[in-house]
């Protein structure tokens, strides 16, 4: 297919090098500022330029990869020139909306296309998106295609109803923003244990490693091991303690998680109801 790119950030530079890749022809890729599309267009070897109609007209396929905030004002401004083909399909890559923000795009089918990868650049993301889920939903008619774009970027579709994209994606930013906030954390309070970041975070890698194929392995709860899990509340008294006299800062989250970690070991069976109880009770949530 001829596809344009508007909006030359991470995602959108990263899937225009991998769609290029896989056979198709990138018409143009186009952004806000001229640097940022210059970048972009000559690591491609395609037109850039800050008028995206210039390529838009052209395309089959249009990605809009901008920040969420202009997605809609976007969309509505390249309609409002004429600038999508009739039957063209429009894609955002927003996890957060669904496909009916691009209701302006006149004759056009549109849809939502998230990838669930993280982008940090467009070198991780060219080399983490394969293997990944590809979040769809829109128009019927846009789907098998967009299933095929999907598949060319060797990736798996993964089909959501229109209204389920909010809730889907506070569900990938727990599972990928919070955890690393959560390793953040987890360093912070290594460091107050006087164990610097350096050594802390290599430290940590294989235990998260282990977690994560135990997870894989068995499944949650199953997968959830420490002093919850085996209802040591000493432990865990412990852990408060100490924490309230070097690092007072961690102990709200801690508590947070431990109580929501309550509910997992409850459900393990590993615990009774007289543990359940006083772990509750020794980390602030209710019996």
């Amino acid at each position: 297919m001829r596809i344009a790119i508007v909006g030359a950030g991470n995602v959108g530079t990263a899937l225009a090098v991998l769609l290029q890749k896989a056979g198709h022809t990138i018409t143009g890729i186009a952004s806000r500022t001229e640097e940022s599309a210059s970048k972009a267009g000559q690591r491609l070897g395609v037109p850039y330029t800050t008028d995206a109609v210039q390529f838009t007209r052209q395309a089959d396929f249009v990605f809009l990869t901008t920040p969420d905030r202009v997605i809609a004002d976007v969309c509505a401004q390249i309609s409002a020139k004429d600038g999508f083909s009739q039957g063209a399909i429009i894609a955002h890559t927003s996890g957060a909306h669904s496909s009916q923000i691009l209701n302006s795009a006149k004759g056009a089918r549109t849809v939502s296309f998230h990838p669930l990868q993280t982008f940090a650049n467009p070198d991780c993301g060219i080399k983490n998106l394969p293997g990944s889920f590809i979040t769809i939903e829109g128009q019927a008619t846009a789907l098998p295609i967009v299933r095929q774009l999907v598949s060319d970027l060797l990736c798996r579709p993964l089909e959501i109803p229109t209204e389920g994209k909010p809730l889907y994606h506070a569900a990938a930013c727990i599972a990928c923003n919070y955890f690393t906030t959560l390793l953040d954390m987890a360093l912070q309070v290594m460091e107050a244990a006087g164990i610097n970041r350096e050594e802390g975070l290599p430290a940590l890698a294989p235990l998260i490693d282990g977690t994560w194929n135990n997870i894989l392995r068995t499944g949650i709860p199953q997968a959830l091991t420490g002093p919850i899990s085996r209802g040591d509340v000493t432990t865990v008294e412990t852990h408060l303690e100490e924490m309230g006299k070097k690092i007072p800062s961690a102990l709200p989250l801690y508590r947070l998680l431990g109580q929501t970690t309550v509910d997992v070991a409850s459900f393990k069976g590993t615990i009774g109801e007289t543990e359940r109880n006083e772990l509750l009770k020794i980390l602030g949530g209710t019996k």
